[in-house]
Parts: structure tokens; C-alpha cells; sequence
């Protein structure tokens, strides 16, 4: 048990609740954020019928499980994937507090959910905004330097300038055969960010790790015939969403060339990393 467990049960159960909220809002902020919505009022609405959820059905977790998925206005259906975003990070804080000193945890765990957040939109409308590089790199330096031991202020650069020039490379290497973009400027950011946080190894594990992931999930996500969503309200997303539909390949034969967002899978390399470096460290360095 790491120096975040001191505080006993307690403890954990108001971590545990904690994440829970945040993955609360940052279902809210994926859902809200593409839309040009406020993330911060109104309060939670229901996606069918527009009418505010009551507080007792904001309840992370228990109130999906007691409204059973439903909306208790309208009974529209409320997407499983809130109540999934919830366990992760309630699950992620919980290990994370158990597992690290308390800053170390806090750093790591601003990371998951931040991860998160980038990943879902990525998913769901081809897209990352500029603004989390901008936010989240020099964050992840001084959180490096100044709160995670294990990674440090010259790991942290390294990773930051070593993945950014390997995802360069590649990009222009793709480009040379194939006179096309294969790795979009989004993914960039992501990679940069877990360098950021997680040191030139972190950084690493999530390019090589994150390309697995998406050669198995692009592969299903593609035959399952994945497309990005028709209703895109900001005209940033609404350029970005035509360009990637007018390069997309209608011949059904052509399933394997069909374009996949990248960055929810490099997203989930490095919150991995994120959450068992350790371990994962100890691993390697037994083998």
C-alpha cells in the first residue's frame, strides 16, 4: 500500500467518491465542450428531453443504477458510457490513492481524467482542441518536476521533445509513401502531454502501446462501420468532420483504409502507463 493509504478506509471511500464526481463532469465536459455549450450551467439536462435532471439524479454512479439508464422526466435512455466514465475514474482515483504519495496520485489522476476527456472527444468528432496541449504540457513539466519523484523535470523534456519528433517523423514518412496524412496533428498533442507527465518512458509506452490498441480497435471499429456524428455545432469541428468524411472510402472493400481517430488509443496507452508504472517498471527491468 502506497503513502496514500494512510488515512485508512475513510479515506479511500471519499476518494473513491471523488473520482466519481469528476468522472461525472468530465462526461459533461466531453458531451458539452464539441457542442460549444457552458460546462458549467445549466445544470446536467437530459439529451432527449432537454429538461434539467434533478440533484439526487446527478448522483455519480448510484443514480444511473436506481434510474436504471432512464431519464425519470421522459425515459430516455442515458448513455451507458456516463456510468462507465464514473467507475474508471472513481476505480483510477481509488488505485491511484492507494499506490503513490498523495501528490504523486493527484498528478497522475489529473492526467487520467484529462485523458479521458480528449479521448472521448477525439472519438466522437475526429478532434483535438489545440487548447489541452497548450494547458496540459507545461502543467505536466512542473508536475513532473516539482510532485512525481519517479519522473523528474529532464525526463519529462525529453519526453515531450522525443515523442513529438518520433510522431513527426512518422507523419512525414507516411506522407512520403502515401501522399497523405496518416497521423493526424491532434495525436501530436496527446503524446506530448503523457511526455510530459510521465517522462520519455511514459512517453514511449504510450506510441508504441497506443499503436497495438488501435490496430486492434481501429480494426473493429471500422468493420463495425464507426462514422462521426452528423450534427457537429462548432464550425472548427464542422471543417475538420467534411474534410476526414470527403477523404473516407465508401467501397466497402476498402474497410481498412477507412480513417480512425488515433487519439483515444494513445489516450489509453498512456493512462495505463499512468497507473502502473511501477509495476510495469519492475516487469521490465526483471525480464
Amino acid at each position: 500500500m502506497g503513502e496514500g493509504g494512510l488515512l485508512g478506509v475513510p479515506g479511500a471511500i471519499l476518494v473513491f467518491a471523488l473520482g466519481a464526481c469528476v468522472g461525472s463532469f468530465a462526461g459533461v465536459v466531453a458531451y458539452r465542450l464539441p457542442r460549444e455549450l457552458s460546462i458549467v450551467a445549466p445544470r446536467s439536462f437530459c439529451a432527449r428531453c432537454r429538461e434539467p435532471l434533478a440533484l439526487w439524479a446527478n448522483l455519480p454512479l448510484i443514480s444511473y443504477i436506481v434510474l436504471r439508464g432512464r431519464c425519470p422526466r421522459c425515459g430516455g435512455e442515458i448513455g451507458f458510457r456516463y456510468f462507465l466514465i464514473e467507475a474508471a475514474l472513481a476505480s483510477a482515483a481509488i488505485y491511484l490513492y492507494l499506490q503513490f504519495p498523495p501528490a504523486d496520485a493527484l498528478s497522475r489522476f489529473v492526467l487520467c481524467a484529462s485523458l479521458l476527456v480528449i479521448g472521448m472527444i477525439d472519438f466522437d468528432w475526429g478532434v483535438i482542441y489545440d487548447g489541452a496541449a497548450l494547458t496540459m504540457v507545461p502543467l505536466g513539466f512542473v508536475a513532473a518536476w516539482l510532485l512525481m519523484p519517479e519522473v523528474g523535470w529532464r525526463s519529462s523534456l525529453i519526453g515531450i521533445i522525443g515523442g513529438i519528433t518520433f510522431l513527426f517523423v512518422t507523419r512525414f514518412g507516411y506522407w512520403l509513401i502515401r501522399r497523405k496524412e496518416g497521423v493526424g496533428v491532434g495525436d501530436f498533442y496527446v503524446v506530448a502531454i503523457a511526455g510530459a507527465f510521465l517522462g520519455w518512458p511514459g512517453a514511449f509506452f504510450t506510441l508504441f502501446f497506443g499503436s497495438l490498441f488501435g490496430s486492434i480497435g481501429g480494426l473493429a471499429i471500422a468493420i463495425n462501420g464507426w462514422t462521426l456524428p452528423e450534427e457537429p455545432l462548432s464550425e472548427a469541428i464542422a471543417e475538420v468532420t467534411a474534410a476526414r468524411s470527403a477523404d473516407s472510402p465508401t467501397d466497402e472493400t476498402s474497410v481498412l483504409q477507412r480513417p480512425i481517430p488515433f487519439g483515444p488509443f494513445l489516450a489509453l496507452a498512456a493512462a495505463v502507463y499512468a497507473l502502473f508504472q511501477t509495476p510495469l517498471t519492475r516487469w521490465y527491468l526483471a525480464s
